[in-house]
């Protein structure tokens, strides 16, 4: 079956209707831009699914991966499926040149495709504002909160160290960071303070707080 090549613009078409499908009611902006040598597509929203969750729906659709340990790229070739997501076909890897991303061949699933995706990657990037320069913000009132419940006293966003102990040197706004990065919120879910977690929750941080919707 000949493959067939997708333009970067097409490629980006296929990223915003998986995006739609799973992630419903969240509003995302996609990108896409071609450059000398390749081409990529940027999507950023704000709050909403983790970065974590939309890479997993973005990331299929990525072309290549770069392997950091040997200062190589490597390609893909994908399957398309019907229902619009993507799997890789082929891909030689890194480890015959000494690096360590595997070498990947999958047969051809029920209705698939062969395809050529046109961008290289797939970058995707949380925000916690409507505005650049918001940004912050959110960020230093979850600190703020999570130094509340653990009576320390905020001095401000890179002057508040010690959240849990004076062997604790983080800033607390890297805390409130770390928190903020991998708590999902449902469209319409507002950020409305924080809480020691319950028994049987779990974060992912090892931090005893989680966030109030």
């Amino acid at each position: 079956m000949e493959k067939k090549y997708l333009s970067c613009a097409e490629t980006a078409k296929l990223v915003r209707t998986a995006l739609k499908k799973n992630f419903p009611g969240v509003k995302f902006s996609v990108r896409s831009s071609v450059y000398s040598g390749g081409a990529s597509i940027d999507v950023s929203w704000v709050l909403g699914p983790t970065t974590k969750e939309v890479d997993a729906i973005a990331g299929q659709y990525e072309s290549a991966d770069f392997d950091g340990s040997i200062d190589m790229e490597t390609r893909y070739d994908h399957w398309l499926l019907p229902d619009g997501s993507a799997i890789i076909k082929h891909g030689p890897g890194t480890e015959g040149s000494m690096g360590y991303i595997p070498a990947v061949e999958n047969p051809m699933p029920l209705g698939a495709i062969p395809v050529s995706f046109g961008a290289n990657y797939v970058q995707c990037q949380r925000r916690y504002a409507d505005r650049w320069e918001g940004e912050t913000t959110l960020i230093n009132q979850v600190a703020a909160d999570m130094c509340k419940l653990q009576g320390v006293a905020w001095k401000g966003q890179n002057l508040t160290t010690g959240l849990f102990g004076s062997g604790d040197t983080e800033q607390v706004s890297q805390h409130a960071w770390r928190l903020l990065n991998t708590t999902s919120f449902a469209p319409g879910e507002v950020y409305s303070g924080v809480r020691y977690e319950k028994e049987g929750e779990d974060n992912g941080l090892n931090l005893p707080m989680v966030i109030i919707k």
